[in-house]
This record gives C-alpha cells, structure tokens and sequence, in this order.
C-alpha cells in the first residue's frame, strides 16, 4: 500500500511538472509573440508619423487576438513626432477595434492626447511667418542673425493661469506678442490679445503693420489617422491637445 502511495505521488509530480513546463513555455511564446507583434506594428506606425513608438496589446492573449485578426485595444506612446506644421511631438493614443486586412492596419476609432512644447511652437509660427527677412515682421521673427529654417530670435512661453501664449521676439526679444489659441475647425487659431515693446503697449494699427507676417492660425488638417482636434490647455510647457478620429487605415 506504501508503495502504491508512492508511485502515485511520483506521477502526480510528473504531470505538475511537465504542465508547469507547458506553461511556462506558453509564457514564453506570448511574450515573444507579443512582442514581435508589437514591434511590427510600432515599425509600421513610425513611418507614418515619423517618430519613434512603443506599442501595447491589451490584456487580451496575442495568440488569440492573431486568430481573430482583430486587436480590441492598442495603446501607443510616441515621441518626436511629426504633426503637420509641429515636430518633436509626444502624445499617448488609444485605438480601438484595430483590424489588419491586405496588408494594411484598419483602425475603427482613436482617442489621442498630444504635447506640443513651447519650442515647437516658436518653431512652426516663426516658420510661417518667417517672411523675406525685409521690413519690421522679418526683423521681429529673425531677431538679427541665423542661418537656416530656424528663427533663433523668437521665443515663445506660456500663461496657463490666463490661457495664453506670448511670443518674445525682436532686439533682445523687447517685443512681447500675446496670444490665446484655440481649437478653430482642422487649424489652431491664435488670437492676437496684445502687443508691447518693453513695457509700452504698440497700439494695434501699428501692431498690424509690424505683425502682417505673423500667422493668425496653423493648419492641422490632414493628420495620421483622421484625427481632428477636439480640446486645447495651455500648460506649463506648451499645449496640450485632445484629438479624435473616426475609421482609418495606416498602409505600409
């Protein structure tokens, strides 16, 4: 009977042990399988948005999210990427029903949260209003000297308790524009609310002659995934923007 009792506890032992090796082997084939899903998917993402992603699956099993050729849920975090007219870009994204068909990636609807920081700001109005480098506007954006597309003379801050950005520019950035931006359609307006020089007021025909260059709003039609801006906050570093699209497809 001891006997007996022995062999049976020594096959017990068998099978726990050759199930906690299946399982850890289906441990390890998840994980390579999820990250290799994901790493394909980053890859292909990156290339439409020009910016380097990592890619999350959901809690839901690679293995049957493949053999459903559906993904419910994928998260991305993306740096230094491209929007339009803004570059260094972070933003965090939630797509949903995420389906790949002919070789390409069909997104049924994405939530995104973007940070533009106030030097890609600086960046994308100076560009825009960068002008001839003749008259008062491309001195005020020029600030003197600097080769190339940058514009070093132009700084831009943030005023999150009034919603404001203010744009610092000319000799020795005296000149102060202030603006509150907006969400108007597929662009970001920039309302002008003010205008100095040190501490004096310009008044506005005079601001409006030294500033015809300076643009009033900056395109954001045609981003990835038919995003459109939703919401705008200005914060301590730039601004913040909520963004959502409806279906979309991302091609290699």
């Amino acid at each position: 009977m001891t006997v007996l009792r022995g062999r049976l506890r020594g096959k017990r032992i068998i099978v726990l042990g050759v199930l906690g090796a299946v399982l850890a082997l289906a441990g390890i084939a998840e994980a390579v399988l999820r990250y290799s899903t994901a790493d394909r998917m980053a890859d292909r993402m990156s290339r439409r948005l020009d910016a380097d992603l990592t890619v999350s699956l959901g809690g839901t099993p690679v293995l049957v999210q493949l053999a459903r050729g559906s993904f419910p849920h994928v998260e991305v975090e993306g740096s230094d990427a491209t929007f339009r007219n803004f570059t260094g870009v972070s933003f965090d994204a939630d797509l949903a029903d995420v389906v790949r068909e002919d070789g390409a990636l069909r997104v049924g609807s994405s939530q995104v949260r973007a940070e533009l920081s106030a030097e890609a700001i600086a960046a994308s109005v100076a560009s825009r209003g960068a002008g001839d480098g003749d008259g008062a506007n491309g001195g005020l954006l020029g600030g003197g000297s600097g080769g190339g597309g940058g514009r070093p003379g132009l700084v831009v801050t943030t005023d999150p308790a009034s919603g404001q950005l203010v744009a610092h520019a000319g000799p020795g950035q005296l000149v102060t524009v202030a603006m509150r931006p907006r969400i108007d359609g597929e662009a970001l307006a920039l309302d002008r609310t003010g205008v100095s020089v040190g501490d004096r007021p310009v008044p506005d025909r005079v601001a409006d002659r030294w500033l015809a260059g300076l643009p009033r709003s900056l395109d954001l039609s045609e981003l990835p995934l038919e995003l459109r801006p939703d919401t705008l906050t200005v914060t301590d570093d730039g601004l913040r923007m909520d963004l959502k699209g409806e279906r979309a497809t991302v091609r290699k």
